[in-house]
């Protein structure tokens, strides 16, 4: 079990990727399983179902592919708040209010179009580079400096874009 033969090399294990869900970041508690096969252009076609519901079906078949069949409510925040335009950002005195456009360069999430920016800030928050936390009514996108490797692990939070750790 232990012993290993002469002169065969170890193999070496990967690094274990954990989920967003599975590092429980904090304030983390609501998630919401989406289906494969969700269909919102089928359910706009129901007279029963509310534009609103539609529309909700619609964001989170978009973020599906990036999150993974389970979407933190966190998700849905920032892709309300990401069609404000205008993003708040934890800094070292408070929060500033930046335009998504401007964020999405600082952060390195693209610089491309509309959706470009989207999709990186998105990816940026399922791989655990920025964290989404409520401040009164508003969302507020909080750098982390420190990403757990495991479960149980702690989040270590930033105070600003030049803290993005870089890949």
């Amino acid at each position: 079990m232990g012993r290993t033969k002469a002169g065969k090399p170890r193999r070496e294990r990967a690094a274990a990727e954990y989920s967003l869900q599975e590092l429980q970041p904090p304030g983390y508690d609501e998630w919401i399983t989406v289906a494969a096969g969700i269909s919102p252009d089928r359910a706009a076609a129901d007279p029963q179902i509310t534009p609103g519901a539609v529309g909700m079906m619609r964001r989170l078949a978009r973020l599906r592919p990036l999150y993974g069949p389970n979407v933190p409510v966190q998700a849905l925040w920032l892709d309300l708040a990401v069609d404000e335009g205008e993003l708040r950002l934890r800094r070292a005195g408070g929060t500033t209010s930046v335009p998504v456009s401007e964020l999405a360069g600082l952060l390195g999430a693209g610089g491309g179009s509309e959706q470009e920016q989207r999709a990186g800030i998105h990816a940026l928050h399922a791989r655990g580079a920025v964290l989404v936390e409520p401040d009164q009514e508003q969302t507020v996108l909080r750098v982390v400096t420190g990403r757990p490797k495991r479960p149980g692990d702690p989040w270590l939070l930033g105070d600003g874009p030049q803290d993005v750790p870089g890949e």
